[in-house]
């Protein structure tokens, strides 16, 4: 291979890892968002402490916003065993104002939406995993 061949060949590799670097601080950025505002509309239900060492339940819930401005969402972890958790975390992700968001974020949970965990200590109250502080 030529010297030319390798030069192109390790700026196409660094030029693919510099664009996805780019895109993930966007999403990041984008995620960072979304999870203050969950905070913010639900702040009855959010701690501030680490979380315990073994969770009452774990949701896992894509959420997108319509071109009405109104959420879809989709569980994409549940718990049987805590239907309140899943519901909570839902109306939780539901009460967030799309109308807070930025625009660029607002336009990326229109395109691509955002999933995010709910950690549920023994209390009902939750922190999400993009913001949780480290588990006991």
């Amino acid at each position: 291979m030529s010297a030319n061949g390798v030069w192109f060949g390790v700026l196409a590799v660094t030029s693919m890892f510099v664009q996805s670097s780019a895109r993930a601080e966007v999403m990041d950025e984008s995620r960072r968002h979304y999870a203050a505002e969950v905070y913010s509309a639900s702040p009855e239900w959010v701690h501030d402490r680490r979380p315990q060492p073994l969770l009452r339940a774990v949701v896992v819930l894509r959420n997108k916003l319509d071109a009405s401005g109104h959420w879809r969402t989709e569980v994409m972890r549940g718990n049987e065993q805590q239907p309140e958790m899943v519901a909570r975390a839902i109306e939780s992700a539901h009460r967030v104002h799309p109308e807070r968001l930025p625009d660029s974020v607002r336009e990326k949970l229109m395109r691509e939406g955002v999933i995010e965990t709910w950690l549920f200590d023994n209390d009902g109250r939750f922190q999400v995993r993009t913001l949780a502080k480290a588990q006991q």
